[in-house]
């Protein structure tokens, strides 16, 4: 109906493909339409199409001009929530590098068990001592 109100394209500034709420409710309705009239055929395309009827919603927030103005916020909003992330990352990898080389194998030990009495348990220090030994290293 909106397209035989306000002309497809070419009638003006108000044409219904000019205004990006109507562009993404036309993309909306094409992926519905194209998911409906391929539903009898089992083709893994046409699930991905089904997966985006999840957009539906998005067409309410064309209609309502508070739920517009909200996730316009929401848009502008992403750099900056980028930015933290990118730091929050950062953060985490250089955490992730001091605590790889403060601990670097400090969690695992020697099975003593296995030890021939030929050698010494005293002189156990590395991993390498505890494999000849014949120890087992574990975690």
């Amino acid at each position: 109906m909106k397209i035989v109100v306000y002309g497809l394209l070419i009638n003006g500034e108000e044409s219904y493909l000019r205004v990006s709420w109507n562009i993404m409710d036309f993309i909306i309705i094409i992926f519905s339409l194209v998911s409906i009239i391929f539903s009898s055929f089992n083709i893994e395309f046409i699930k991905v199409i089904r997966m985006l009827r999840v957009l539906r919603p998005l067409r309410l927030v064309s209609r309502n001009d508070g739920l517009k103005i909200a996730v316009i916020s929401l848009i502008n909003a992403v750099p900056a929530i980028i930015n933290a992330l990118v730091i929050a990352v950062l953060f985490f990898f250089l955490f992730a590098i001091f605590g790889t080389t403060y601990f670097k194998g400090s969690f695992y030990s020697c099975l003593k068990d296995n030890i021939t009495d030929f050698y010494p348990i005293e002189q156990i220090q590395t991993k390498w001592d505890c494999l000849n030994g014949g120890g087992d290293w574990i975690n």
